[in-house]
């Protein structure tokens, strides 16, 4: 029996007409999977779904959008205020929340901060006001409470109209630490509302009158509560109105009623 020539000639040209057309079929393959989207770089290869992929991406994007988010204050018309965005850290975050609610009372403080290191570089104002003043002003606290680095877009919005149409004021109770005549700056936000509305109405007046707690001489209580009232005098005189419309008005008994802390006050009304 003859044995076949593994080695010979005619099989070697066999087997590479062979693998010839293996590599053509291999080619035409990859350029299909190519043309149809399922080539070695498309999402759906190496068992990676195509959905998974997607959301993987979404998630980042959504991440990304987070982090971009403008932060902002909000005063509320109840009176409370809403820190929001990002801040770069907790430190930074605790500071913010603290000189907030020490001006405002840890009450009225909203905190919707979220720590992330691409902190917003915009802090947007949003709520309304009864003066221009007011909007400054808050405008100015805002550019210190963040700091430098950060650009405060005051969308504040004046309604000083508004004031003149809702009616007279109620009384407004400014209250004092004791043997103290400074006005903090929650109670000088509640002055505002008054000067609102004598601004709008020109007939209109302010009255102070000033009060003390029952302890220690009343010859000098009393001349504490006429200076308490003084103070918030001077507020008035200094957010533009005039003297002439300001009544210092000595009560009957200067003793304010409530306890030591309710007692110290001076209560500004409108006529």
């Amino acid at each position: 029996m003859s044995r076949i020539n593994e080695r010979s000639p005619a099989n070697w040209r066999a087997f590479d007409s062979a693998s010839g057309w293996i590599a053509v079929l291999l080619a035409l393959l990859l350029i299909f999977m190519w043309m149809m989207g399922r080539g070695p770089n498309a999402a759906g290869c190496c068992g990676a779904p195509a959905a998974a992929t997607s959301a993987a991406a979404s998630a980042v994007a959504t991440g990304a959008a987070t982090a971009a988010a403008a932060s902002g204050i909000g005063w509320g018309a109840d009176g409370k205020i809403t820190l929001m965005g990002n801040v770069k850290d907790e430190a930074t975050k605790k500071a913010i929340l603290d000189t907030a609610s020490a001006r405002y009372g840890a009450g009225n403080v909203i905190d919707q901060l979220t720590v992330n290191a691409s902190a917003a570089s915009k802090v947007v104002l949003n709520g309304t006001v009864a003066t221009e003043d007011e909007k400054k002003a808050r405008g100015d606290w805002a550019a210190t409470l963040y700091g430098p680095g950060v650009t405060i877009d005051n969308q504040l919005q004046v309604k000083a109209a508004d004031a003149a149409a809702a009616g007279k004021p109620p009384t407004v109770k400014i209250y004092f630490d004791t043997g103290k005549v400074d006005i903090d700056a929650k109670d000088r936000d509640a002055i505002a509302n008054v000067l609102s509305y004598l601004k709008a109405n020109a007939s209109a007046k302010a009255v102070l009158s000033g009060f003390h707690d029952p302890r220690g001489d009343k010859a000098k209580n009393e001349q504490l509560a006429k200076d308490r009232a003084k103070s918030v005098r001077d507020v008035l005189r200094s957010a533009g109105i005039d003297e002439s419309r300001i009544e210092m008005r000595k009560p009957q008994e200067t003793t304010g009623s409530g306890d030591n802390s309710e007692a110290r006050r001076v209560e500004l009304s409108v006529e």
